[in-house]
């Protein structure tokens, strides 16, 4: 979800004009002889941050820059967030995706003695909003002294769990050694200690996701270089992740060190298993990013490319996206269906061969309503010369369709890249209610509340 990714080497730009080339489309982006019956629609430009279906508007707040409640300036690079219920109000827990190599003019978190790290830059903010009246509220500082929090994840027990994308530590100068998840309470109305969890590993963290009815999270991981494990913690106590448990990356039975990345079959079910990491924190995971990784792997765990957000439906299914892989390296969406404790199956439900389509999916979250799906684009929109990020909706049974274009041009100088484009989409989270969905353009950071006709489609 940074910046400086592949998207900026290319300067190829994709126009997507309303429907477009998305009509009749379907799985892996090939043809298909009925239209698209899952989206809302042609995308029209009426309000001028982003094109959104015909009935839907939004709001927006909580912008960069912006004075939160203690008089310090909104960090930028907003990303993962949760969305949850407290009292009358939604607290918007939001991360801020800052490294302080990139982004050095930043200044920590105010959270004083509670920070992990003196030299992080990064951490969480809340952000209230008011669901009734549609407005955005006051925002306050919650957790510092990390740095490069991407994506995360809500518990059922009503707190956000934050993750580090990355191993960097006090060889890069830095007073600890990062990686790892952090647990802030949705509630809190003040800076919390930022305790690392360390048993759910150090490694390069992208996104989580919490069973409710076993208290398992899955973790999604996106070093990328060279390969990627898909994970789950399982705690010793649900719902008390401090306590320790057992993290595992899985693996496909009967066929060891299953490479998930080209030649794929859209349905084919995998029978999964899960194999133990012995070492979650090894002690050269900073020179060795792959650290964790390469002990699942010798075990016989599961390569992927690219793991971004993950999400658990109403179901119990869980959705993960891998931003790389596929035959054109444009993005998959997997299934993985579990079976009791220690079964299930992984099944590919969507590969993009064209980016017009889709281009490298991130951020997924899935409907209140449980038939269908939304994902955040990080494709060529940030490249050199401009070019196109949208939310994409995708229905369970793998029909793709575009929900909102980012029409905002953005100037990538102040954050040492050169030219214009335009910046992707970040935090898709739905309210509890299903009524409003929230998500920013991550630079140089906003957050915007959308609702509209919702059951006019699949999300």
């Amino acid at each position: 979800m940074t910046i400086s990714r592949r998207s900026m080497i290319s300067g190829s730009a994709a126009v997507l004009g309303g429907l477009g080339p998305f009509s009749g489309l379907a799985l892996a982006g090939k043809p298909h002889d009925r239209p698209v019956r899952r989206g809302y629609g042609q995308l029209l430009t009426s309000q001028p941050d982003m094109a959104l279906p015909r009935g839907f508007t939004y709001v927006k707040g909580g912008v960069a820059g912006s004075a939160m409640r203690d008089g310090t300036a909104t960090p930028p690079a907003h990303d993962s967030m949760g969305v949850f219920q407290v009292r009358n109000r939604l607290h918007l827990v939001r991360n801020h995706e800052l490294d302080p190599e990139d982004f050095s003019f930043v200044p920590p978190l105010n959270v004083g003695a509670l920070a992990y790290d003196r030299l992080g830059n990064g951490g969480c903010t809340i952000l209230e909003f008011d669901p009734w009246r549609g407005r955005f509220g006051e925002s306050w500082p919650v957790l510092g002294g990390t740095i490069v929090n991407c994506s995360g994840g809500a518990t059922p027990w009503g707190s956000w769990l934050t993750c580090e994308e990355t191993t960097a530590g006090v060889l890069a100068g830095l007073e600890k050694p990062h990686g790892y998840v952090f647990e802030v309470p949705a509630d809190a109305q003040r800076p919390v200690k930022a305790e690392p969890l360390k048993a759910m590993g150090r490694f390069v963290h992208e996104g989580a996701a919490v069973d409710p009815k076993s208290g398992i999270v899955y973790l999604t991981e996106d070093n990328g270089e060279p390969l990627d494990g898909f994970y789950r913690f399982v705690p010793k106590r649900p719902g008390r992740l401090s306590n320790g448990g057992v993290l595992q990356m899985l693996a496909i039975e009967g066929c060891p060190q299953y490479s998930t990345l080209t030649d794929q079959t859209i349905g084919l079910e995998l029978p999964v298993r899960w194999v133990t990491i012995e070492d979650p924190d090894p002690v050269n995971a900073e020179s060795d990013p792959s650290a964790v990784f390469n002990q699942g792997y010798a075990k016989g765990g599961a390569a992927f490319l690219g793991g971004e957000g993950v999400t658990i439906d109403a179901r119990g299914d869980v959705y993960f996206v891998c931003s790389s892989g596929g035959n054109a390296e444009l993005g998959q969406v997997w299934r993985f269906r579990p079976r009791g404790m220690n079964r299930g199956e992984l099944t590919l439900i969507f590969e993009s061969s064209d980016p017009v389509i889709f281009d490298e999916g991130d951020n997924i979250c899935a409907s209140p309503r449980g038939t269908g799906l939304l994902i955040a684009e990080d494709g060529d929109g940030e490249d050199i010369d401009g070019g196109t990020n949208g939310l994409r909706g995708l229905s369970l049974d793998g029909e793709i369709f575009p929900f909102a274009e980012n029409t905002t041009p953005l100037d990538l100088e102040p954050f040492g890249e050169t030219g214009i484009g335009r910046s992707e989409f970040t935090g898709v989270q739905f309210s509890p209610a299903g009524i409003w969905l929230f998500c920013h353009l991550q630079y140089p950071g906003t957050t915007y509340a959308i609702t509209g006709p919702w059951e006019r489609g699949c999300l």
